[in-house]
């Protein structure tokens, strides 16, 4: 029995020997296998071939001529890679400008293709990149158009290389525009495109830094080479940032008009960040709300229309219809119609406070090519409207431009139970200079109107209607407008001037003796007609007429408001119909609303 047992335990033994033997001989016929594999294979594939070929490559998909100093690498672990360093990218039209410089290319290839002589590039690799584009003075640019883009209408040839799947890695763009002596770099560049062949659809990815902010751009095309040709095709594309959010979805191309009919949107949360970063430093020249638009977008020759507009600017929503066209032979216009909900511009204030008196010349540049080359023509209409301490409903204005003359014409709306319509002239000077106001108020409540501006003590009552013409050489929103000269009437009916005891006050007047108007002021005048014209200028006004017509009596008043003092200096005359129309004659002084009034007779009566 011990025999038989140790004859097991010896087998056992030799079988164990026997394994170990078997797998160091297989894992020493893996490794030579292996040596012999990454010794032969360089062997196998010329590296003097493959520069060329990359040159080759490159200089098909630039239009350029490539050129490449540093010596090709290969490696075949884990895959086959091959790894070129240097490129330098020229203009091909012997001026030999340098267009793009990449400090590292590499590509993955098939090993069957490279042992046959002819390997096929994969997975293609651009490190650090630096790509110049430059739009010429004569609108040219630097970059000219690759052959397999010269005849756009021509079968693609089926020998042309290839995209196949493109990558970069920290990248660097620079645009260069000699015209307007601008330059834009975007940076840390990182991105794919997907584009297998010529006849195949264009995807591509691609993020970087501009201006401090990371923009990430898309597109997606299913005709590239129509595109890239500056045909129309379909496509869809889209630029993400902080600042700015756009995208398109419909028919384009890479031409003077890129689009031509599709679905447009854009969006920002402000308005001021967004020109900062445009402008590349801070202003205020847009007020600091959100902009959301979106808009079926249509060009034709020489035009754009946005059909089914949505827009929303601040807290204010509008639809509409806008077209912009740019005739050869006639006057660059804009016309439409916007719908809102709402619109408050007592939110651009803040804005229109910090405005300078006297625009700088570019201002003025811009003021002058838009207002005296474009001609504008837009119908507006709001539920609601908030003009200063004005709340205006259901509105119906327009904007028009044209040849130098600017203007805002409220058409209709309704005012204080009435209805108000009226027109803003903008000097031909521009808005800095001021300009004409004209309003026009019907059968509104005018105790509600004069509440609205502030007005206390004895105020009319009652239903009527206000007429008001203002003109001045100052902005309207600084302290010199002030010195405007104009004219204002009121008419009404069937009304009171509250805080004004008719009764108390000629009691007041008969005694002698000077008096504040608010001993008076505990009661009401009924009157059938009143009638108020004023007219006004170097600031002051002069009441021409105040005239207040009733059962009990009869007061009338003119004279003159230093209104840069708020002092008073009217004569007035109260006719007492319950006294045997007894007339009674006083002065008006102090300041609104605490007046004195002074009897005549304690003045003098004259002979």
């Amino acid at each position: 029995m011990t025999r038989k047992f140790l004859h097991m335990m010896r087998d056992a033994r030799l079988r164990s020997r026997l394994r170990r033997r078997h797998f160091l001989w297989a894992a020493a016929i893996g490794v030579g296998l292996a040596a012999a594999y990454n010794a032969a294979l360089p062997l196998l594939i010329s590296t003097a071939d493959v520069r060329p070929r990359v040159e080759h490559m490159l200089d098909a998909w630039s239009g350029g001529k490539s050129r490449i100093t540093g010596n090709p690498e290969i490696s075949f672990w884990p895959e086959p890679t091959l790894t070129l360093h240097s490129a330098t990218i020229e203009t091909a039209d012997g001026t030999s400008r340098k267009l793009a410089n990449i400090g590292r290319i590499t590509a993955s290839f098939s090993l069957l293709s490279a042992i046959d002589g002819d390997p096929e590039l994969e997975d293609i690799r651009l490190i650090e990149p630096v790509v110049t584009l430059e739009r010429r003075t004569d609108g040219t640019l630097n970059w000219q158009r690759p052959h397999w883009l010269a005849a756009p209408e021509r079968p693609t040839s089926s020998d042309d290389t290839p995209f196949g799947d493109v990558t970069v890695e920290n990248g660097r763009l620079q645009v260069i525009d000699l015209i307007t002596n601008q330059t834009r770099e975007f940076s840390g560049i990182a991105g794919t495109v997907k584009w297998p062949s010529f006849t195949e659809p264009l995807g591509a990815e691609f993020s970087g830094s501009l201006g401090g902010q990371l923009v990430t751009w898309t597109l997606d095309c299913n005709e590239p080479l129509a595109l890239l040709a500056g045909r129309n095709t379909t496509l869809r594309t889209s630029l993400s940032s902080t600042p700015l959010n756009l995208s398109f979805e419909g028919i384009g191309s890479l031409s003077k008009a890129p689009i031509s009919s599709g679905r447009l949107q854009l969006s920002t949360a402000s308005l001021q960040t967004l020109a900062a970063w445009y402008q590349g430093k801070a202003g205020r020249a847009l007020p600091d709300s959100s902009l959301n638009l979106s808009a079926n977008v249509t060009t034709g020759d020489r035009s754009l229309k946005f059909d089914d507009l949505q827009l929303a600017l601040g807290g204010a929503n509008a639809t509409g219809v806008l077209d912009v066209s740019t005739p050869t032979n006639d006057t660059p216009r804009i016309e439409g119609t916007l719908a809102f909900d709402r619109i408050g511009l007592n939110g651009l204030q803040p804005l229109i406070d910090q405005l300078p008196v006297e625009p700088d010349d570019v201002t003025k540049q811009l003021r002058d090519a838009f207002v005296r080359t474009w001609r504008a023509d837009l119908r507006l209409s709001a539920q609601e409207a908030s003009i200063g301490p004005l709340r205006l409903m259901d509105v119906a204005a327009g904007v028009i431009i044209d040849h130098g003359h600017a203007s805002i014409d409220i058409a209709d709306s309704t005012y204080a139970n009435g209805r108000l319509s009226g027109r803003i002239a903008i000097s031909e000077a521009g808005l800095a200079k001021g300009g004409k106001l004209e309003l026009v108020l019907k059968n509104a409540d005018l105790a509600a109107a004069l509440a609205d501006f502030g007005f206390t003590g004895p105020i009319p009552t009652g239903r009527g209607n206000v007429n008001f013409d203002l003109e001045t050489e100052h902005p309207f929103w600084t302290e010199e407008a002030a010195e405007a000269s104009g004219r204002i009437r009121l008419s009404l009916a069937n009304g009171s001037l509250s805080g004004f005891d008719a009764n108390a006050f000629a009691d007041l007047v008969r005694a002698g003796e000077f008096f504040s108007l608010a001993q008076a002021s505990d009661g009401s005048f009924a009157f059938q007609t009143a009638d108020i014209e004023a007219s006004f200028g170097e600031g002051s006004a002069r009441l021409n007429q105040a005239l207040f017509t009733g059962h009990t009596g009869s007061l009338s008043v003119n004279g003159v408001i230093p209104y840069r003092t708020g002092s008073l200096a009217l004569a007035g005359t109260f006719i007492d119909t319950l006294n045997a129309g007894q007339r009674l004659r006083f002065f008006v002084g102090g300041s609104w609303p605490n007046a004195v009034i002074s009897p005549l007779s304690v003045l003098g009566e004259p002979n």
